[in-house]
């Protein structure tokens, strides 16, 4: 196999790989016995098609054989032997021919990551961060263990309060009161606590069981529907029920049902689950300024490709953000055009920080083992409610590859650093 490459500009290469005539002619041997086991031609039977008739007839099918096979392992091949540190995915350059007697050869377009002069970063100093839990939380994290075993009772002796759960019927009207937009039975509103038209809620205030009323309320200009947004509407509703929030103490009985025998026992639990996510932060807060320090006295010019795609990662995971708030996606489209500069900015940022992180992992040996990638898929697996397998399918391997090498990175930093 021959291999040259030839530096381009932006950190990409030209890869130009030669497969030896002799493998050709053995993998297109093998092609023309697999298609000629199954090709059918008026006259022949199945396998006995004669050899220079498969090249009139079905030499593009051979010629995509011989192809699909040799190419990806040539360019693994080529990939290792030089032993390129590849970004993003090839591009090949012009169109394959397979020629019999003849070697084959293809060319790959490549973005390999950068090589940059690091300042010193064994032991960077940096501030510690501190961990502390008090009482007081604690007892916001019971509070809301308490809001969730909530239970509401139904009442008739009093109007409806914030905070209470209302049962409504109700309609909604055009503004002239004569076409009927909506209408919805024993819908569930809790005043005050909930985003769904705020103004409309609050009016149910004071209402008691069975009361009839019939408000305008306003469509905010941003509401997800189009067809509501900015516009007036009439509510006709009747008040079916009233039920009132009602909390269970905070005791050990409380505490049994979260599956442990005692208050004291729930408050540990607590505790330990508060310093796990405050030393969570603040190992996130270290590691940041350990890495400030570095992106600020390290020359990078990062290469587009590698941008791009940070910059369309950052993306897609706003859209996600923006599906989860109920916002409809087409309407934020044109927002999301706006924003992608700004988004570029960060992306600009983590990839800087990325090729620091490579450069080091490359410099210390710090790799990423089947067994790592395999236990992060499992958990995402868990964490999605997939099976590994179909998780692995959905997953960029060499993404997850490289989230492990940069927390492996920084944890190597971090182990390094000077706290004062």
């Amino acid at each position: 196999m021959k291999i040259d490459v030839t530096d381009l500009e932006d950190s990409k290469k030209e890869v130009t790989v030669e497969i030896p005539e002799d493998v050709v002619t053995r993998k297109i041997n093998t092609a023309y016995r697999l298609v000629g086991s199954v090709a059918k031609l008026k006259g022949f039977r199945p396998g006995k098609v004669p050899r220079d008739l498969l090249k009139t007839y079905f030499w593009n099918k051979i010629e995509s054989e011989v192809i699909k096979d040799l190419v990806p392992e040539y360019f693994e091949k080529a990939v290792a032997e030089k032993k390129l540190q590849l970004i993003g995915q090839p591009e090949f350059a012009g169109e394959f021919h397979v020629q019999e007697n003849a070697p084959l050869s293809f060319k790959v377009i490549v973005t390999t990551w950068p090589r940059v002069e690091l300042p010193p970063y064994w032991g960077i100093e940096i501030e510690r961060e501190k961990v502390e839990v008090n009482e007081e939380d604690i007892q916001a994290v019971l509070k809301d263990l308490q809001e969730q075993l909530a239970k509401y009772q139904a009442i008739t002796d009093r109007p409806i309060r914030e905070g209470d759960l209302v049962i409504i019927d109700y309609e909604i009207l055009d503004q002239e009161r004569q076409t009927l937009i909506d209408k919805k039975k024993d819908a569930l509103i809790i005043p005050g606590a909930q985003p769904f038209l705020p103004e409309f809620s609050k009016k149910l205030i004071g209402l008691t069981k069975g009361e009839e009323r019939e408000y305008e309320v306003d469509f905010p200009p941003d509401y997800p529907n189009n067809r509501w947004a900015g516009k007036k509407f009439s509510f006709k509703l009747v008040v079916k029920e009233i039920k009132e929030k009602v909390l269970p103490e905070i005791d050990d009985d409380f505490a049994k049902d979260w599956e442990l025998d005692s208050l004291a026992s729930l408050k540990e639990q607590v505790a330990e689950k508060i310093k796990k996510m405050r030393e969570e932060e603040a190992k996130a807060k270290m590691a940041d300024s350990l890495l400030y320090k570095l992106l600020a006295q390290t020359s990078i010019t990062p290469p587009q490709a590698l941008i791009e795609e940070e910059t369309d990662d950052l993306v897609y995971d706003l859209e996600l953000q923006l599906l989860a708030q109920g916002q409809v996606l087409d309407q934020a489209k044109e927002n999301l055009a706006k924003v992608r500069e700004h988004l570029r900015e960060t992306a600009v940022r983590n990839v800087k920080v990325a090729i620091i992180l490579h450069e080091i992992a490359l410099r210390e040996g710090i790799e990423v083992t089947p067994a790592e990638i395999d236990h992060q898929i499992q958990l995402l697996a868990r964490q999605y409610n997939k099976s590994p397998e179909e998780m692995s399918k959905k997953l960029s391997k060499a993404k997850i590859e490289r989230n492990i090498r940069e927390r492996k990175t920084i944890d190597f930093l971090l182990e390094q650093a000077q706290l004062r």
